[in-house]
């Protein structure tokens, strides 16, 4: 027992390396502890959360347009989605690609005056 416990209130206890038996370690096999220790290192499954993707895109096109700096931090980041929607997502694009043809061209310019 080192000087400074013997000046603790009675039944108080510095934690040292003297007694170590007295520390309350998890047990080995606890499955929180287990996963915390694997998201530290990285190896864990990542925690994930389902949103609908009209509250996603309305959210991600209000923090563009505000031009929030936490957007800039997660633009690296894998978004996970269902298949069928990145068809229609990579057919999208394509049309937004394409040239337009003089009559598209006129009614876009009458819609943007």
């Amino acid at each position: 027992m080192s000087n400074f416990d013997q000046r603790l209130q009675a039944g108080w206890k510095v934690w040292s390396e003297d007694d170590p038996s007295e520390y309350h370690r998890p047990p080995r096999s606890d499955p929180r502890w287990l996963r915390e220790l694997d998201q530290i290192a990285g190896t864990g499954p990542q925690k994930t959360s389902s949103v609908p993707i009209k509250t996603l895109a309305r959210l991600l096109l209000s923090a563009q347009r505000c031009n929030s700096a936490w957007l800039d931090d997660f633009a690296d980041d894998v978004v996970v989605i269902d298949s069928d929607l990145h068809e229609v997502l990579l057919a999208f694009e394509k049309l937004q690609q394409e040239p337009k043809g003089p009559a598209e061209q006129n009614l876009n310019r009458g819609v943007a005056a």
